[in-house]
């Protein structure tokens, strides 16, 4: 079984490295190997990007990951691939509009990006947050965004500048009681403008004849 473990990680991390690396191109600014102990003590500097592997054992940090990020807490401006972290993947601005995140993040505690996009899925124990997504986003307790183009789940709540798609949770609601095109199903939605469905115990629409309705609200 241990042999066979190690052959399967060795075809992904090969996939990566002669998949990836080729389609962003061997240049001395992108590394296929990472080893990061700290952003201070890792295998090549925090401005070189990596395009295959990156180990965060226990945290690195760089510019651009192309390929897989594996550890406990990885930071990055830019990533395309796939993200597991023990503890959580950051996601940081770059002053641009090329950053963010695009493929799969899984975070023990969480996920953040903070002024940068995410498209693709994020997997969080606990919680996954920052501005706009376009996925699908599940959480242990919450998910907090900026303009949400997909789905939310979460075990306890749900928060959005706006949302269109579907939210789910025991709590849903948009910040600043913006608009809903979509689905919120829990126990409590609110939000300022509904276009589509909510389902639960406490439906409540501010730009509505009738603000609050039990069990079912249906706008269009």
């Amino acid at each position: 079984m241990g042999g066979f473990t190690i052959k399967i990680a060795a075809i992904v991390i090969s996939c990566f490295v002669f998949i990836v690396v080729p389609q962003y191109g061997w240049t001395c600014d992108c590394s296929p190997l990472q080893l990061s102990f700290t952003g201070s003590y890792q295998l090549v500097s925090a401005g070189k990007d990596v395009c295959g592997l990156r180990l965060n054992l226990p945290a690195g940090d760089n510019s651009n990951i192309y390929g897989l990020d594996l550890g406990f807490l990885g930071s990055v401006i830019e990533s395309r691939g796939i993200q597991l972290n023990l503890l959580g993947n950051f996601t940081h601005f770059s002053g641009s509009r090329d950053g963010g995140s695009k493929g799969i993040q899984i975070g023990g505690l969480g996920n953040l990006h903070m002024g940068a996009g995410m498209q693709g899925v994020q997997i969080a124990g606990v919680f996954n947050g920052g501005d706009d997504v376009q996925g699908i986003q599940i959480a242990g307790l919450f998910n907090g965004e900026g303009e949400v183009r997909g789905i939310q789940i979460a075990g306890l709540f749900n928060w959005a500048k706006s949302v269109r798609g579907i939210q789910i949770g025991l709590i849903n609601f948009t910040t600043e009681l913006s608009s809903v095109r979509g689905i919120q199903i829990g126990l409590i939605n609110a939000t300022k403008e509904l276009f589509g469905l909510q389902i639960g115990l406490v439906n409540y629409v501010r730009e509505s004849p009738v603000p609050i309705l039990p069990i079912i609200n249906l706008k269009f």
